[in-house]
């Protein structure tokens, strides 16, 4: 028989929190029937939380003096017979003796929805019929006997001049409605019961004593959350109890306890949906977006503790991605001072000045932004990661990305082995040298071999089919398409000089007993070459929808002209078009580029797809290069994630006058036609 069990009935016995004769000093105002500031003690528990146990506890505790205890769910005639006619805006006096505690539970509130009896605030004459008003967590929710909360407050009123003692049992959302219309010193009223003891877990693990209080020590340690409450702490040790192989792993045993709780008892719906205002759940969202370091412009308002593991597993923080592009490493960067004093002073001082590259800046730049709690999550590097591919260059851009690595920031959603640095090559990471050779893969084996640690569109791989595509962190229902433009690139400009090259090549080698590659890579410079972006349509052919996720897209060249004009062929993708017909169709929310060095973004929506589709297209600065006609910097991508639904936010950050600041940013949903103020977006979805 299972000893643990969540949503059961009140049972004297098992109440953790008023174990015998005990009374918890919190509640001692209301079981010994102190009488409120105001019109009605309040207190305030998100639902789930033991309200009901609460009632039931102090109504036993109370056992030989007066009390009554109502839930005003039941029908009118149910709370008539009670003699609390007047809480459901009746005309009749409280039936109640001075010194009653009377205790009033689910008092199912109505937004805007007040008078007597028959009137749409006391719903006198519909003998508890459901009807549909504007309830404290929504529009279009059945009040099955639901009050106004200036209809309630008058009959507390009432109740109080009895000389009883009211009590009302209130989720946050009702304590908003409720609390001012019982006057100016209700604040003071407002009793919130604290998290269980040590001693009250303890409790409850005793039931059953062979392996339960091992797990609360586990969790404790581990996931200190699901000791918060009577339910979640119940929950977490059935869950144990019905899968023992759970009590010795505290993640894998709160991942079963979260999903135990979304399934069968609702939880979510209930705590957040029901038990929250609206204001409330827009200053929750508010407030992850703002921890992200984004100001959504929602006023905070009193929630319960954010902190709650299955919320927080349904609203986990918000996802934070830097795109970064174009580092150029060994090629021409960017001085971050200006030191024309070669003088050992000089230099001295330019050390001081914050002498070297943006690339040293930003690295700066993410350790701070380490120290303050808003490092990045994920990094996606597009291309261009060194100016030619040689063995030094390539060994400092590694050196640079580990160094990166180190200051990333922990998610909830993301799993120890989740790669956090995700790489697209571009076209200066190509070996030009090898273009003529009889492989065309060769070309790309040294960046495959260099940057072998972090997941890249495996362009040295001649199969399309073998190839990795997408990167996928399933607990945060996001995907990440890594796309190879330079599957061409350092093609010779024309027939003639391939054919030169070719003679050249085979010459040198023949004459030489040993091959001077690094003469040979001089003199493959020497041609004019271009660079093509293509897609292979092999790699756009694997690109599918998944429900559930949320898609973004990684590749060098750009797919849509940018406000720059650069006259040079093939700066873009020749099969741009195929390709966003095809990323639409996967339904891509972002495609992440490089290539041009210019922060861009915009919206593309095809007509005549199977279902409407905006995607969204963002270019970011060059990091680190010189070659660019504006500051350097990198885009900052935000993914909020709430249950299975995703938002996204948008912005470029650059690099200017040795600070790093961020454009405003632009907000959407997945796929949608416009964007959306960040404020809307923290608002309930129309169809809540």
């Amino acid at each position: 028989m299972s000893r643990f069990r969540p949503s059961r009935t009140y049972q004297h016995e098992l109440d953790v929190r008023f174990p015998g004769d005990h009374v918890p000093g919190w509640a001692r105002p209301l079981v010994e029937g102190q009488l409120p500031n105001s019109a009605a003690w309040l207190v305030e528990l998100p639902r789930r939380a033991g309200k009901t146990w609460l009632a039931h506890a102090v109504e036993r505790a109370r056992a030989d003096r007066p009390s009554l205890r109502v839930d005003l769910r039941s029908t009118a005639e149910t709370v008539r017979r009670r003699g609390l006619a007047c809480l459901r805006g009746g005309r009749q006096a409280p039936a109640v003796s001075p010194g009653c505690v009377v205790l009033v539970d689910e008092p199912a509130l109505v937004r805007g929805a007040d008078g007597g009896p028959g009137g749409p605030g006391g719903l006198g004459g519909s003998a508890g019929g459901a009807r549909t008003h504007r309830t404290a967590w929504g529009d279009g929710a059945p009040a099955l006997g639901g009050v106004g909360p200036a209809a309630l407050a008058a009959g507390l009123e009432q109740v109080r001049d009895a000389g009883a003692v009211p009590v009302v049992f209130a989720t946050p959302a009702e304590q908003l409605l409720l609390a001012p219309h019982l006057g100016a010193d209700a604040p003071k009223d407002v009793l919130r019961p604290p998290r269980l003891t040590d001693a009250e877990c303890a409790r409850m693990a005793d039931r059953v004593p062979e392996w339960a209080p091992g797990v609360v020590a586990m969790l404790r340690e581990a996931e200190p959350a699901w000791l918060q409450t009577p339910f979640l702490l119940e929950l977490a040790l059935q869950t144990a109890e019905e899968h023992p192989a759970l009590r010795a792993d505290a993640a894998r045993l709160a991942t079963a306890a979260y999903e135990e709780a979304c399934g069968r008892h609702q939880y979510v719906p209930q705590w957040f949906h029901d038990g929250l205002a609206a204001e409330h759940r827009a200053a929750l969202r508010a407030r992850r977006w703002r921890d992200a370091g984004v100001e959504a412009g929602v006023r905070d308002a009193h929630t319960p503790p954010a902190d709650d593991p299955v919320i927080v597993r349904h609203l986990p923080d918000v996802l934070r991605i830097h795109h970064i592009t174009d580092l150029h490493h060994g090629g021409g960067l960017r001085d971050n001072v200006d030191a024309k004093d070669t003088s050992q002073a000089g230099q001295r001082l330019a050390e001081l000045a914050g002498a070297g590259s943006p690339l040293d800046a930003y690295l700066e730049h993410v350790r701070q932004l380490a120290a303050r709690g808003r490092a990045p999550h994920l990094v996606i590097a597009t291309g261009d990661l060194v100016n030619r591919p040689v063995d030094a260059d390539g060994e400092t851009a590694l050196a640079w990305l580990r160094a990166l690595e180190d200051h990333l920031a922990d998610h909830p959603d993301l799993r120890p082995d989740d790669p956090r640095v995700l790489l697209t090559g571009g076209n200066h990471d190509v070996s030009w040298e090898l273009c003529l050779d009889e492989d065309p893969q060769a070309r790309h084996r040294w960046f495959a071999r260099v940057f072998a640690p972090y997941p890249h569109p495996d362009l040295h791989e001649p199969d399309t089919a073998a190839r990795r595509v997408y990167v996928t962190y399933p607990g945060a229902g996001l995907r990440v398409a890594l796309l190879g433009t330079a599957e061409s690139g350092g093609e010779p400009a024309h027939d003639r000089d391939r054919e030169r090259l070719a003679r050249f090549r085979a010459d040198y080698v023949e004459a030489a007993d040993a091959a001077d590659d690094e003469a040979v890579r001089r003199i493959v410079l020497d041609f004019e070459r271009h660079d093509p972006g293509v897609l292979a349509r092999g790699v756009l052919d694997r690109l599918k929808s998944e429900p559930g996720y949320v898609t973004l897209a990684a590749l060098h060249h750009p797919l849509s002209p940018v406000p720059a004009v650069e006259i040079a062929p093939y700066s873009g993708v020749v099969n741009a078009g195929q390709a966003k017909w095809t990323l639409a169709e996967a339904a891509t929310s972002l495609v992440l580029h490089g290539h041009t060095h210019l922060g861009f973004t915009a919206a593309e929506r095809l007509l005549g797809t199977a279902s409407p589709w905006t995607t969204r297209i963002a270019g970011a600065p060059a990091l680190g290069s010189r070659e660019s006609d504006e500051r350097n910097g990198y885009n900052e991508v935000f993914v909020a994630r709430e249950g299975g639904a995703h938002a996204l936010a948008l912005r470029t950050v650059r690099y200017e006058a040795g600070t790093w600041t961020p454009a405003h940013p632009v907000a959407f949903t997945p796929g949608a036609p416009d964007e959306t103020p960040l404020r809307v977006l923290c608002e309930d979805p129309a169809h809540l």
